[in-house]
């Protein structure tokens, strides 16, 4: 493509800027030493040079330049002021919007915008993900709905044909102005301080830029990772203006400069859809910061859910308490950081972040949790024990509690439900007194219609003298089965047979929950080969299912038979043995009774360098039709290539299906029919050359996972009809969010042993998140999950809900809605997400 420039004075601007790493070398500590007198040149630089333009970014760095440099603050919120100091991005970190949820997004702008407009007054309205490493298709509305009115990105493009400036247009039809950097975020930095080469350098520069846009005018920006602000340029600007022949205006801009000159242009293009994926190895390199931000995401707004229904209560919950264990696994989600592509001392400090938020959030949700069940009838014979649904729809599904004994007598326990009719329950594991009887046990049962965002109560009575037994203990054994499937294993575990009993339809064409160990002799960025760092087009290089001969299964070896053990809960199948001549793999599969999902926990320990692992599922379907959940949405995907997934992967020829869900593990694939998801990698930094941070003598060893033992939890759901039909979102979010079940002690409370907080009439539309308000009230966030476009959804809130109104991504209020007796009516389009703020009575309003 050529630019049109219609004889109009050409103009290249120029945007200083530094591209903020936040830890992935160095830790967050070490960077910002390294990094702060960045921002002290940048703004000597625009004091001596009233030209002189630069951009900052992230929370996670201009924070902490205030909380040193305090006597710097006045004159930096000049700078703002006058528009010649840019604040854009709004976020803690530049972070990875494809693995974390979309929840964890919404707590980045809540933070990231938050700051900025409580610090500095300022409206960040600039998207700027320079280095992020590819973003789905919800991005354009959440960017609308956040308030950004820009959105600029360096990778992920469908290929080199597409412009430099377009409208980007989302699943739900949102879209918003995009700019594409083709040569990168860094094209004009490192300019040479003669003036005859300096025009020489931007020409060339121009050129490569020209072509991708569609107006006269170009952008570079001048800036590299945790780069210093070049003194010489602003002078040169001046002389390079001055020249009577110059080819061209270069102009020092921050991005709403060029911004305003684009928005002039009539009839941008439009681009449709993700720009996904880039660098595929990221998905399961150091997998356990994937798991551990999915494990964090639930208790953190399990949490924020328990402390919405306390404050309703009338009990005070300390918000402030979770934003300080939000915080560091929001700086976690930086995209080299979610990526797992840092060196060893930055991967532990990584890890002592989790340790702090994961043990802040527990405590939270412990306390809270006791405080709740305080207020609910308990009253009564046995042990209470207490259902808590932590998603917004009634739900069936299996509970798994901890129960202890004082009474040494105790030998067996039976279960009623809130109706007191007895419930099948089944003990896993117990410990016992000397003399036999039960001290402590962890019991299973199905707790059925648990209500949403609620509890019920059942009520476990310890026995003196045990009731016959309809568990069969562990035995060898190669098949297990419920009302809804059967599935048959061989003995080194692999699945030979999943059969639908319903239409008698086996899901599997061969030996399925295979794991594959392959040679991959690429980084922790890129599978099979080395990091190209450059890499902005989507990433199309089909990983199909390894053939014979191409890597060492899992089936390949046995050693013990598989165990089954079933009972009228659970039954479930376990075997163990070596994986090749270094390595042991185990796998545990179980069902539940009356639920078709069925539930795998994989582990291997690893002792193998430059290896990667998939779990395979060949199935039966000839041509099916692969759709990925994405945050609060799904897309149709290409078969053959690695994508991002969030909860579940689905593959359905329309009649029949079978979806593959997961809790962390966003490395999803099809090829040839074959399910397959990316469990881990052993693999290190390979070429990087030095620079940003990164020096001689660091290491990146732990990334190649030797000598560990890691755990993947995935499930399979087969299902008729397709992912719709079978509403595939809610089993992964049911997989992702157990019910959690403990006991309480008996007294009395105003809670009804079932109560729920709300209720939603529509099961396509799904509550994702429901938390105290920033300011006061309550904010809850629903979004249309199957895409499709619904009328006349009923929300039930609490009788006494009032100062109901629209909210945007960041809490603003819009619109009030309008409510009776608590009924609220909304509409939504496909794939639509809407806030909604509301008080009680007794609150205060937002």
């Amino acid at each position: 493509m050529k630019p049109n420039t219609d004889d109009q004075q050409k103009t290249f601007f120029l945007i200083p800027h530094t591209h903020w790493e936040g830890a992935v070398f160095k830790t967050r500590e070490q960077f910002l030493e390294m990094g702060l007198p960045i921002i002290l040149r940048a703004l000597r630089l625009l004091k001596e040079h009233p030209n002189y333009r630069f951009t900052l970014d992230q929370v996670c760095f201009v924070k902490p330049f205030f909380e040193r440099y305090p006597e710097e603050e006045a004159a930096f919120r000049q700078l703002v002021e006058d528009g010649r100091l840019a604040i854009v991005g709004g976020t803690d970190v530049m972070l990875d919007v494809n693995m974390p949820a979309g929840e964890s997004f919404v707590r980045q702008v809540l933070y990231g915008k938050g700051y900025f407009r409580k610090t500095l007054g300022v409206d960040v309205t600039v998207s700027w993900q320079l280095d992020t490493f590819g973003h789905h298709a919800q991005m354009p509305q959440l960017l609308k709905l956040a308030g950004y009115k820009s959105f600029w990105f360096f990778r992920g493009v469908s290929d080199w044909d597409v412009p430099s400036e377009f409208l980007w247009e989302g699943i739900d039809g949102s879209r918003i102005p995009a700019f594409w950097l083709p040569h990168g975020y860094a094209v004009t930095y490192g300019s040479p301080k003669s003036l005859p080469e300096f025009v020489e350098f931007f020409q060339q520069r121009f050129d490569l830029l020209a072509p991708f846009s569609r107006g006269a005018e170009c952008v570079g920006p001048a800036g590299a990772d945790v780069c210093l602000p070049e003194e010489h340029v602003s002078p040169l600007v001046e002389e390079f203006n001055r020249q009577p022949d110059a080819p061209f205006h270069l102009r020092l801009a921050v991005p709403t400069d060029f911004e305003a000159t684009v928005a002039q242009r009539p009839n941008l293009p439009i681009i449709t859809g993700e720009l996904n994926p880039i660098f595929q190895g990221a998905y399961s390199s150091r997998i356990e910061l994937k798991q551990r931000t999915r494990e964090l995401e639930r208790t953190l707004t399990t949490a924020e859910k328990l402390g919405v229904l306390l404050n309703y209560l009338g009990e005070t919950t300390d918000n402030e308490i979770l934003w300080r264990a939000w915080e560091p696994m929001l700086f976690n989600q930086a995209h080299d950081l979610m990526s797992g592509v840092m060196t060893d001392h930055v991967y532990e400090d990584t890890i002592r972040g989790y340790d702090y938020s994961q043990r802040v959030a527990d405590e939270e949700v412990e306390a809270r949790l006791r405080s709740y069940t305080s207020r609910v009838r308990t009253s009564g014979d046995g042990i209470p024990l207490v259902v808590f649904n932590p998603l917004g729809w009634r739900r069936t599904d299996v509970a798994i509690a901890r129960v202890s004994f004082t009474d040494d007598g105790i030998t067996d326990a039976k279960l009623v439900d809130p109706d007191g009719q007895a419930v099948p329950m089944q003990l896993l594991r117990t410990d016992r007194y000397d003399n036999g009887a039960l001290m402590q046990a962890e019991i299973a049962f199905v707790a059925r219609d648990v209500p949403a965002l609620g509890h019920c109560v059942y009520r476990l009575y310890p026995l003196s003298v045990a009731e016959p037994s309809q568990v069969i203990e562990w035995k060898e054994g190669c098949c297990i089965e419920n009302e809804h499937c059967r599935v048959q294993f061989d003995d080194a575990g692999a699945m030979l047979s999943l059969v639908d009993k319903s239409s008698g339809w086996d899901v599997l064409s061969g030996p399925g929950n295979v794991v594959a160990r392959e040679e991959d002799h690429g980084d922790l960025w890129e599978p099979y080969r080395p990091l190209d760092g450059g890499s902005r087009i989507a990433m199309k290089e089909p990983h199909p299912a390894p053939q014979p001969g191409q890597g060492v299964l899992s089936s390949d070896q046995t050693d013990a038979p598989g165990k089954v053990r079933v009972g009228p809960v659970v039954s479930e199948f376990v075997v163990e043995h070596p994986f090749g001549e270094k390595g042991r793999f185990s796998t545990h599969v179980r069902l539940y009774s009356g639920m078709r999902r069925v539930d795998i926990t994989t582990r291997i320990f690893n002792n193998d360098e430059f290896v990667r692992y998939r779990v395979l599922f060949p199935t039966s379907i000839a041509d099916g039709r692969r759709v990925d959940e994405i945050p609060f949405g799904a897309v149709a995907r290409p078969t053959g290539i690695e994508f991002p997934a969030q909860n579940w992967m689905d593959y359905s020829d329309g009649h029949r299906g079978i979806a593959l869900l997961n809790r962390g593990l966003p490395g999803n694939n099809v090829s040839d029919g074959t399910l397959m998801l990316s469990l881990m990698r052993s693999t290190r930094i390979v070429a990087y050359g030095f620079g940003g941070g990164y020096e001689p003598g660091m290491t990146s060893d732990t990334g190649l996972e030797l000598d560990r033992e890691l755990s993947f939890d995935y499930a399979l759901v087969p299902h008729a009809g397709d992912w719709r039909a079978a509403r595939v979102y809610r089993d992964g979010l049911e997989f992702t969010h157990p019910l959690i079940a403990f006991t309480a002690s008996a007294h009395d409370g105003p809670f009804p042993s079932r109560w729920s907080f709300l209720d939603v009439s529509h099961p396509n539309i799904v509550v994702s998140a429901m938390k105290p308000g920033e300011e006061s009230g309550v904010a809850l966030r629903l979004y249309e999950a199957a895409g499709e476009a619904t009328r006349n959804v009923t929300i039930e809130l609490p009788k006494d809900a009032v100062k109901v109104r629209e909210l945007n991504l960041i809490e603003e209020p819009g619109e009030q809605a309008q409510v009776k007796d608590g009924s609220l009516r909304l509409c939504f389009a496909p794939f639509e997400i809407q806030t909604i703020g509301f008080s009680s009575q007794s609150s205060n309003e937002i």
